[in-house]
């Protein structure tokens, strides 16, 4: 096979790389990473066969896979923000049906509200779990 230009080298480094935007398998990345390293190679014709143009561009995009894969799906790991922000902490919540209504959501409490009446005011120090703490 003869030798594969370099700007089609290039251009299918770009394309595996733009591919990874869509699936994030952290696998296409780094081989498109392989094919950029082989076109620059190529541009300056350290090549004699496409074979070995390819195989070299896989072959550093395996191990770039091999090195590099569990990093990258730790940065992803760490971008993602899993904490949940507590809009409702406390406050003066009102008894409805059995329930407590602070802040426009009605709240379960693990107290015993049976001797409170509808109305009635109650102090509520925090909300675990999606329950009510009454003071």
């Amino acid at each position: 096979m003869e030798v594969i230009e370099w700007h089609y080298l290039l251009a299918i480094g770009i394309l595996l790389i733009g591919i990874e935007a869509l699936f994030f398998s952290f696998f296409l990345i780094w081989i498109g990473i392989g094919f950029l390293c082989v076109s620059v190679l190529s541009y300056f014709a350290f090549y004699e066969s496409a074979i070995a143009q390819i195989a070299t561009a896989f072959g550093i995009g395996l191990i770039l896979v091999f090195m590099l894969r569990k990093w990258s799906m730790k940065m992803l790991d760490k971008t993602q923000d899993n904490t949940e922000e507590k809009v409702h902490k406390s406050g003066i919540g009102t008894i409805d049906n059995g329930m407590i209504k602070m802040g426009g959501t009605f709240w379960q409490s693990d107290d015993d509200l049976s001797s409170y009446k509808d109305g009635d005011k109650v102090e509520v120090i925090d909300i675990v779990n999606n329950m009510a703490v009454l003071k």
